[in-house]
């Protein structure tokens, strides 16, 4: 065996007696039924579709755990995958550039000269590809001073008598080597689809045949591998030149019949001519040692290869290859290496096994169908439940039909269409099993279901496993939907809904959809969620921390919110009504200084108006660019207000329009007319943090400090006039935790001594016993600023001060709070060693973008390492709070209920002769909520007041 730089590389193991595959590919394709008995032999351009593979799968920043960039790796190997999987070919090989300069260097010193260097992060998985190519038993072609498209050159022609060609690559180059016996299988805009590209297909898009397509390239040049061409000929110029006049030589014979810019161009052209030819040509006659025996698709190395995929956390490919290559996993990876889940990224991969595969679905649609399905449910374990409505609005959501699953592989569909059950009646006789606390219940998103199932009189309970947020704990910026679930760990390919009923305007009613067709979607999504469960279950087993912040704080949780949506808040629009009065006056005076300062009038709200106007008429120095032109984003507009009065103006402006847009105008529409309240949506699953949010609306981004914010609050307001609303919110949640996680000594003995903690640390910070309003606002920042790991140019944005002050008081903060400094960086250095941060409970949250070789990316994951354990620690602290809360108030008789949680804060509708109790009750449950998930050295305090509305309460 040769070395990676010696001529001939075929780093592969030798040749055993493999079986020998179909000399005729199984593909049903042109490529397939023609090779006849001619075997096939395929060349894979390695660098070409290394380097597809790592763009095409950018976006999706994958990576093991630890932070290793696998993209690239796993686009290559599966499209290997599906080469071998679909043409079974009996020779095969992975051509791949020598990494010294080649003769055309020599030639031509300015030879892609204009490349820049591959991506550090492309550069680091060439290693592993390599090591998968030789543990997949395909040869490896490297040979020094020479481009992979020259080996593939040779090879093509030194066995074209032999065998059926197929170049693999998606490099244009390449076109002139094909004819009748070799052809190129281009990679299509889906990734693993190949197009077949002929002598046909090669005229279609180029203009010229392949014969003619190395005189195409001399005109044209190449610009990719900075090879000039004749000045100002292009390739449809160039074609139509070489149909004309049939080849390079033609074109020179006929030059005074061309127009006088198309021969001046070629006569200055006609030195260089000869040496770009040599460049674009590809070469087909080296001296390469190869032998056709030598390029056999030879037996992999199963237990290299599954090591490689396990190490590289590829769990899709590694589920593949069993059945594409016909070999046996090691029997000591078949749990270990090896998951029996897939882990695809594409929930539409035609990999996936259609998820009703190998699995019974049963329409129930008649009485006694249903008296059995009952009696099989009262005998059940546990259930999964899935509900088919109507409307994703749970008011206006009627019930077409329940889905139950006791069993992977076997589901049942309750249909309440025609003919089929009526829904009142067969919901009361599911009602007892529905709310059975004995029989647990299984789930995707399980809080749609509660919601719909409350309309009928059903409380839903209990949540045993609700597999969105199983795979939410897992890994918490990962997708969480059914779909992509099943796909990523079941290798499952789901029915989507918009392929049930169709999309825009040709989309049917639910009940319009064919009963057995609906079944059987409705039955898969049940079947799907109870098989995602014994594996999401098996993960989290594996990190028990995970499980439990499952088990005590997101399975419980659901039915908490489910009620708080359900029970939604009053909001008092005659208020909101005078909001929109008071605003609309401000927005008129703010527009009229806008207008004085730009000296002109002008669409405010067009970005490009306002550019022109700050940039061009006022002379104020530009930020950034977008692709339309000049940028006035918030942060521009931040950084111009110590500039000019306008900026801030407008700040103010565009504040404005939003609170009126999103809340003013917006609540009073929101209110649903069957409740005359708003209910928001709680997303259990978004914030990678854990963190709740909020959506329609989104209470988290009422602004607390603003006027009109604290204007807004004043709409909300009970539901019974007689009734308060109270409000229970943390102290300094954030600064408390950042203490106990840092042990600093003066910060948890300010803490300790009920000090003002903003007070406490302006007086260390500017070593001064009296401390103004001034100083205990920048103390603030400062102390909230260290959280998210600000720097001296952020400071001095806050402050408006100059950035050697900024500096200057971050580095007393530092001096005098060692603690929390060297806490926050001891965090980041585990975090890069683990590749993940977690909270006191356990929760976790990866950040492979730890290791980045981008400084940017790199700096942006470090803050993130710094906050998340705190923020992280907050909401699992409020989410705790949340469910002991909710407990008591239903085990202690109270008519008080939970309205809505934002950030730190609880809100509550209470009757007077309550407020006492439930004060009591929800501020012990909060400060234990904090000690159980893990604050024990810092005392956490909470703050409760209540009024007529959500602003007099807080």
């Amino acid at each position: 065996m040769t070395s990676d730089n010696q001529m001939g590389l075929f780093d592969a193991p030798p040749p055993e007696t493999p079986p020998r595959p179909e000399a005729v590919p199984e593909k049903k394709a042109d490529a397939a039924r023609e090779t006849g008995q001619k075997p096939g032999l395929f060349l894979l351009d390695g660098m070409a579709l290394v380097y597809r593979a790592f763009y095409a799968l950018q976006q999706a920043r994958m990576s093991t755990r630890d932070g290793q960039p696998t993209g690239a790796v796993f686009g290559f190997v599966s499209s290997v995958l599906r080469i071998i999987e679909e043409y079974r070919p009996e020779y095969l090989a992975v051509a791949f550039d020598s990494p010294e300069k080649t003769f055309r260097h020599d030639k031509f010193e300015a030879y892609k000269a204009n490349r820049p260097a591959p991506p550090d992060d492309l550069i680091s998985q060439l290693g592993d590809i390599r090591k998968l190519i030789r543990a997949l038993g395909i040869p490896l072609v490297i040979m020094p001073g020479f481009e992979a498209d020259d080996l593939i050159g040779t090879a093509a022609r030194k066995f074209e008598a032999d065998c059926q060609v197929f170049i693999v690559t998606p490099d244009k180059d390449m076109s002139q080597l094909v004819h009748d016996g070799v052809r190129i299988l281009k990679p299509g805009k889906k990734q693993n689809e190949f197009e077949l590209v002929g002598s046909a297909e090669v005229k279609a898009q180029f203009g010229a045949p392949p014969e003619q397509f190395i005189d195409l390239l001399t005109l044209t040049g190449d610009t990719s591998d900075n090879i000039p061409g004749a000045k100002g000929i292009g390739p449809k110029t160039a074609s139509s030149l070489l149909e004309k006049y049939g080849s390079l030589e033609g074109i020179y014979a006929n030059l005074e019949a061309l127009t006088p810019k198309t021969r001046q161009s070629l006569e200055a052209f006609r030195e260089m001519m000869p040496l770009v030819r040599e460049l674009v040509t590809i070469r087909t006659d080296l001296d390469l040692p190869l032998t056709l025996e030598a390029l056999h698709a030879s037996r992999p190395d199963p237990e290299a290869l599954f090591a490689h995929l396990a190490r590289l956390e590829l769990k899709s490919i590694a589920a593949r290859v069993p059945a594409v290559l016909r070999i046996d996993a090691p029997a000591a990876s078949s749990s270990e290496n090896v998951p029996a889940a897939a882990d695809s990224d594409d929930p539409d991969d035609p990999q996936l096994i259609p998820a009703s595969e190998g699995s019974e679905y049963h329409l129930v649609d008649s009485e006694e169908a249903f008296e059995a399905l009952l009696t099989l449910l009262e005998s059940s374990a546990g259930i999964a439940v899935d509900t088919e409505t109507t409307s994703l609005d749970t008011f206006a959501a009627e019930l077409a039909g329940i889905s139950f699953s006791v069993k992977p592989g076997e589901a049942w569909f309750v249909y309440f269409g025609t003919p089929g059950l009526d829904a009142c009646k067969a919901v009361e006789r599911l009602k007892p099993l529905l709310e059975n606390p004995a029989l647990p219940k299984t789930g995707q998103n399980l809080k749609y279901d509660m919601l719909v199932l409350k309309k009928y009189g059903v409380e839903l309970a209990p949540v045993e496993f609700d597999t969105m947020l199983a795979s939410y704990v897992l890994d918490p910026e990962a997708r969480h939907n059914l779909d992509d679930l099943a796909a990523r760990h079941l290798g499952r390919q789901t029915v989507k809904y918009g392929e049930l009923v169709g999309t825009g305007k040709s989309a049917i009613g639910i009940f319009e959809v064919e009963p057995r067709k609906l079944s059987d979607y409705a039955c898969q999504d049940a079947d799907i969620a109870l098989k995602l469960r014994l594996t999401l279950q098996e993960q989290l087993e594996q990190t028990p921390e995970l499980f439990d912040v499952c088990r005590q704080l997101e399975f419980p949780l659901v039915s908490v919110l489910a009620r708080m949506e359900h029970t939604g808040v009053a909001i008092d629009t005659a208020h909101l009504e005078q909001c929109a009065l008071t605003v609309k006056r401000d927005l008129e005076t703010l527009t009229g200084k806008i207008f004085d300062a730009a000296g002109e009038s002008f669409n405010i709200d067009s970005p490009k108006q306002l550019g022109h106007i700050l940039f061009e008429v006022l002379q104020l120095p530009p930020k950034k660019a977008t692709k339309t032109g000049y940028s006035t984003d918030v942060q521009v507009l931040e950084e111009l207000s110590i500039l000019h009065p306008i900026a801030s103006d407008l700040l103010e402006y565009r504040s404005l329009q939003k609170l009126k847009g999103t809340y003013i105008e917006a609540l009073p529409k929101m209110i649903n007319p069957l409740t005359g309240r708003v209910h928001t949506s709680f997303n259990q699953s978004v914030a990678a943090t854990g963190r709740l949010s909020s959506s329609n609306p989104n209470l988290q981004n009422i602004p607390i400090r603003t006027e009109l914010g604290k204007e807004i609050r004043r709409a909300f307001i009970p539901s019974n006039k007689d009734n308060l609303l109270l409000s229970a919110d943390y102290s300094q949640i954030e600064l408390r935790i950042a203490a106990e996680l840092s042990g600093d000594p003066m910060l948890i003995e300010a803490f300790r001594n009920r000090e003002d903690i903003h007070a406490a640390t302006a007086r260390v910070i500017f070593d001064t016993a009296e401390v103004t309003p001034d100083m205990r606002r920048k103390a603030k920042e400062v102390n909230f600023g260290v959280l998210y790991g600000i720097q001296p140019f952020g400071l001095s944005q806050r402050l408006g001060i100059t950035q050697k002050e900024a500096r200057e008081i971050i580095d007393t903060y530092m001096a005098k709070y060692p603690g929390m400094f060297s806490s926050l960086q001891t965090t980041i250095e585990e975090a890069r060693k683990r590749g993940y941060v977690t909270t006191l409970m356990g929760r976790r949250r990866y950040l492979p973008d730890l290791n980045s070789p981008n400084a940017n990316i790199r700096k942006a994951a470090e803050r993130i390492a710094m906050n998340t354990p705190i923020q992280g620690t907050a909401a699992d602290i409020i989410k705790y709070a949340m469910c002991s809360v909710s407990r008591e108030l239903n085990t202690g008789a109270f008519r008080s209920v939970m309205l809505l949680q934002v950030h730190d804060e609880l809100l509550f509708e209470t009757p007077p002769a309550e407020e006492a109790r439930l004060r009591e009750m929800v501020g012990r449950n909060m400060v234990e909520a904090a000690a159980k998930c893990g604050v024990k050295k810092v005392p956490v305090e909470v703050e409760t007041g209540v009024g007529k509305n959500w602003l007099e309460a807080h």
